[in-house]
């Protein structure tokens, strides 16, 4: 008696799986190509799809786009939460742990800063990228305010106007991780941390007069 051959059964990938694989597949062109890497037919082979496929999940190249470019901005993010997350640590050490993240390794990544080029090149005009931008951006200052207001909870600063605070800071860091992308012979990262440091230093012995919250009149 023959033995039945076992056919193995073909799954489908999920609608899910699918839009996680070509946003990996998008990064991943981004990263080598840089903006030759938008092409929806380079993509479609890096993910060994057809374009049609693409067409399905997305309703066009920018959308393909805009949704990594959250994607990878929303992980990031997370990340670096993360290393600022250890309650057993002072508001002011979680904020150390949070320029060291910012300025690690993997963050100074050339082909990742080729990647946030072709992100920002594109909001100008492209409403999807704009509406990553403004949402991803917020979340960002968000983190750090709610740093900044546990160190001023703790004592360590004095009362802070944490939008004002949190833009300025945001800006920094944002400004040293560019240069450090640009160029790693300008500065090490080391350097770029101590600044920070040297910022919130300054922030919580008062330095920024448009910074702090004005103390309510006692009578």
């Amino acid at each position: 008696m023959k033995k039945k051959r076992h056919v193995p059964k073909f799954r489908r990938a999920t609608p899910a799986l699918r839009r996680e694989a070509l946003i990996e597949a998008t990064l991943g062109c981004l990263k080598k190509y840089g903006h030759d890497g938008m092409s929806v037919r380079r993509i479609s082979a890096a993910a060994g799809v057809s374009i049609g496929l693409i067409n399905h999940h997305f309703p066009n190249k920018s959308g393909l786009i805009a949704e990594t470019y959250e994607t990878l901005a929303l992980s990031l993010q997370d990340s670096l939460r993360a290393s600022a997350k250890n309650r057993k640590t002072s508001p002011r050490k979680r904020l150390s742990d949070f320029f060291r993240a910012s300025f690690a390794p993997e963050l100074l990544d050339p082909q990742l800063f080729n990647v946030w080029v072709v992100f920002w090149s594109m909001v100008a005009h492209s409403p999807e990228i704009r509406a990553v931008h403004d949402r991803t951006y917020v979340k960002y200052r968000s983190i750090l305010e709610a740093l900044l207001a546990e160190l001023a909870k703790s004592g360590a600063a004095p009362p802070l106007k944490l939008r004002a605070a949190a833009i300025a800071l945001s800006a920094l860091l944002d400004g040293l991780w560019v240069e450090l992308s640009l160029s790693s012979e300008t500065f090490k990262p080391s350097e770029a941390i101590a600044i920070c440091e040297d910022w919130v230093n300054a922030l919580c012995a008062g330095a920024f007069a448009r910074m702090l919250r004005d103390k309510p009149h006692r009578s």
